[in-house]
């Protein structure tokens, strides 16, 4: 059965806090020691596996390191197996290689097995602490997998995974159009039929602010540098740890709440542009892009991130799954913008460049809107008259394929699917532990 996860804020107390940092802590210690005698057997020629560092870890965990008695198993046995996936993913080039986690660096979070906790309405009992109110109840029905602990910013989130039945999962199209996307940095997502949708632009707008919130920590680590006897412009040494004062500490969390809110809000806006999107057509044709090297250009990294392209079509993805929704990627080197979309010309302006938003053919004579042109184009790819550079993407396991045609189409009597349970539009995300949607 399909796998969702819900993601629900804590309200713990002082304790309560106290033991989440000390399990997390747990967590990244045991990662990287796992880690590091990952590589020296590596190293040595050995194979080594994750189920064998955990035994030999379990034989001498107690006697070495007796503070783990304080946190419960389940946060110093899952990072071997963590570990596992995360080289199983870079040996399938799906990440980079792992690295060692590093306090403050990396997200504070833990794992909670499925039978060591217990949900009550708005509550929820976690070993060695007890009873913790939540912000809200569990929206899904079905079979818990576990839960994960997590902090974002100054709060406490619990993540539980639940496989759910295919009525629950599965979403009813309520249209069954035919649409084209082209993604871009002035305008977010323009649409074959001429709309323009904007994007919230959320680290622009908060960055006067983020810029105030980071001189107030940089003159707390200079006053810092000061008390210690070093200039405030000075390197710190290697190894060296400077006294933390408790307003520094709250500059830091402002930042990170700043932050936070930057995120939410653009993650609010993906998650209700990707929902609507898949929930009103049954095929959509999409670009193919390389983040990263855009990423590259300078002058428009900081736009291009703000943007969040690669998330959007994970979402679309994702999504596509769920409301029986075909998804047409073009080739990363189609000329979408330079194709001439009106039919019967198929004219391609090979001068065009970035700065030209809107251009003539000079086959035709039609003056187009760049991006509502792209827009167009990726329109066709999704169609019963697909071009031969269209791929399918990997969305099909819930839509009958033609092999024959690249973009097909099907009617949407054939793939909507019962539902049993309304959910709000919008909120789905994608759990970075296990790949399940979060709602």
């Amino acid at each position: 059965m399909p796998t969702l996860a819900h993601k629900i804020r804590l309200d713990p107390t002082p304790d309560q806090i106290r033991y989440f940092k000390q399990a997390s802590g747990t967590a990244r210690f045991v990662w990287n020691w796992a880690l590091a005698e990952w590589n020296r057997q590596y190293a040595a020629g050995q194979k080594p596996k994750a189920s064998a560092l955990k035994k030999q870890f379990n034989a001498l965990k107690y006697q070495q390191y007796p503070w783990l008695h304080d946190i419960h198993r389940d946060a110093h046995a899952q990072p071997f197996a963590d570990l596992a996936d995360a080289w199983h993913r870079f040996f399938t080039q799906q990440n980079d290689r792992p690295v060692f986690k590093k306090k403050g660096k990396t997200p504070d979070s833990f794992y909670v097995a499925n039978d060591k906790f217990q949900i009550a309405k708005r509550r929820v009992k976690l070993p060695k602490i007890g009873w913790i109110r939540l912000r809200e109840t569990l929206r899904f029905p079905g079979k818990i997998l576990g839960a994960r602990v997590l902090r974002e910013a100054d709060e406490w989130f619990l993540a539980i995974h639940v496989s759910v039945p295919d009525a629950i999962y599965y979403r009813t199209r309520t249209g069954h159009g035919v649409e084209g996307v082209d993604v871009g940095i002035k305008t977010f997502a323009t649409l074959s039929t001429g709309e323009k949708i904007g994007g919230p632009q959320a680290h622009r707008r908060a960055l006067r602010r983020l810029k105030m919130r980071q001189r107030s920590i940089t003159r707390k680590m200079q006053a810092a540098k000061v008390q210690i006897g070093l200039a405030p412009h000075e390197p710190l040494p290697k190894g060296t740890r400077l006294p933390r004062s408790r307003n520094w500490d709250k500059a830091k969390n402002s930042m990170a709440r700043t932050h936070l809110r930057v995120a939410n809000l653009r993650n609010d806006f993906l998650h209700k542009t990707s929902t609507r999107l898949c929930r009103e057509n049954q095929a959509m044709g999409i670009e193919t892009l390389s983040v990263r090297r855009m990423m590259a250009n300078r002058h428009l990294a900081r736009a291009i991130a703000d943007q969040g392209f690669g998330r959007f079509f994970s979402l679309l993805q994702c999504k596509a799954q769920r409301y029986g929704t075909r998804l047409v990627e073009a080739d990363r080197w189609f000329p979408s913008s330079k194709l001439c979309a009106t039919p019967g010309c198929g004219s391609v302006k090979q001068d065009l460049t970035l700065t030209d938003r809107r251009w003539t053919c000079p086959s035709c004579g039609i003056t187009h809107d760049r991006d509502v042109n792209a827009a167009r184009n990726l329109k066709r790819l999704a169609t019963e008259t697909a071009l031969p550079v269209a791929t399918m993407g990997a969305t099909l396991s819930t839509v009958p394929e033609d092999p024959g045609i690249g973009g097909k189409v099907t009617p949407v009597r054939n793939e909507a699917r019962s539902v049993g349970l309304p959910t709000a539009s919008g909120q789905e995300e994608i759990d970075a532990h296990n790949g399940a949607p979060i709602l």
